[in-house]
């Protein structure tokens, strides 16, 4: 198994910042204190998304409702200051997260069980049913605030 801030495909990291591993409570405070939160989902998201379906955070469905990198180039223009990824596949997600993360001010979030040294912030590697108890955690925080 890799270690939980190892790339989950290891030759995807490739720059020199990687991203900053965050446990449950961190992305919590990070959703409460941005002004304007968007959460992407894609369509590898699994059992998770029935639990942050009904968040009361802007949410866009992808490739469902929009292509992801024409949801990449609009989010620096719309104002968003968070901008979370779940159930997008891995290279894909990476890419796109590149362009956010050198030519936009918006902070990227990674809620996958998988580590992407792309984003600005991710959730480390873990296994299946330990993902899914971070995403109930997580949620059971926000409904807490």
């Amino acid at each position: 198994m890799l270690g939980r801030n190892i790339p989950y495909q290891p030759t995807a990291g490739t720059n020199l910042y990687h991203a900053e591993v965050v446990s449950t409570k961190i992305a919590v405070n990070m959703v409460k204190r941005s002004r304007r939160p968007l959460l992407v989902i894609g369509e590898y998201s699994g059992e998770a998304v029935k639990y942050l379906e009904d968040l009361k955070i802007e949410k866009v469905y992808t490739p469902r409702e929009m292509n992801l990198l024409a949801l990449i180039k609009r989010v620096p223009r719309e104002g968003y200051d968070l901008v979370m990824f779940i159930g997008i596949t891995y290279y894909y997600l990476n890419q796109g997260l590149t362009y956010l993360k050198h030519f936009s001010d918006v902070i990227t979030l990674t809620l996958d069980g998988k580590y992407v040294p792309n984003a600005h912030y991710s959730f480390p590697n873990m296994e299946e049913n330990e993902h899914l108890e971070a995403i109930k955690r997580f949620r059971m925080l926000l409904d807490n605030l």
